[in-house]
């Protein structure tokens, strides 16, 4: 999993800096008239000149973005993906996930799935058991492998862009609060939450499919996928 996040980690900021393009843009329709004051301004233009031979203010940006996904719990980014509290992982709802994929006939099942179908099997278990005797085995495999890189991909970026969503919720009230300066429009709040919903409907769609493409593609007999 540590060679797909690796894989993941630019498509994981890019998709953060469009959660950030509504506060940009509410930044300018309510401060344009600063805003170029600032730019025409020659200490705005001396740390134009800074910056360009020096770190830009891209790679800083990279940087603090890849730190807000990687400092989210792994627990608390299943629960934003899935909207769930208990249980979050996908892995827990196999059995009714299995019944919901048309690509599966129940009927055909081997033993090592059905077992999935046990009503016995508490959520936890059944996630256990699902990696453990399903997923380990086919996770190299190309489909499951792209889904799986696909669900950590959204599932990253939706728990950076919900962090930043707060922070900038958190600066527009102060600045409201404090200095009478507002940061946010209410149409950019809108696209901003619509944008969240998007990235998060999409990780736990691909976490479901991940879950029920391990199981279409798993053969009985097969050898065991790399562990580590």
């Amino acid at each position: 999993m540590g060679e797909l996040k690796t894989q993941n980690e630019k498509a994981v900021v890019r998709l953060m800096i469009i959660a950030l393009v509504p506060f940009y843009l509410s930044a300018v329709v309510l401060h344009h008239e600063n805003i170029m004051e600032l730019a025409n301004s020659r200490a705005w233009q001396a740390f134009l000149g800074l910056t360009a031979i020096s770190v830009g203010p891209i790679v800083c940006l990279h940087v603090i973005l890849r730190l807000v996904a990687n400092n989210v719990g792994p627990r608390w980014k299943e629960r934003l993906a899935h909207l769930r509290w208990h249980h979050p992982l996908p892995g827990s709802r196999a059995d009714a996930l299995i019944r919901k994929d048309s690509r599966i006939d129940v009927s055909t099942l081997p033993p090592q799935v059905t077992a999935l179908l046990n009503d016995s099997m508490s959520p936890h278990e059944r996630n256990a058991y699902w990696y453990s005797t399903i997923f380990r085995k086919v996770r190299d495999t190309s489909a499951v492998s792209n889904t799986h890189r696909t669900y950590l991909l959204y599932r990253e970026a939706a728990a950076g862009t919900f962090v930043l969503f707060w922070v900038t919720v958190s600066f527009d009230l102060i600045g409201r609060g404090a200095y009478g300066l507002p940061l946010m429009t209410l149409s950019a709040y809108v696209v901003s939450a619509v944008y969240l919903l998007l990235l998060i409907g999409a990780a736990n769609q691909a976490g479901n499919r991940m879950v029920t493409g391990a199981i279409a593609n798993f053969t009985p007999g097969q050898p065991q996928g790399d562990t580590e």
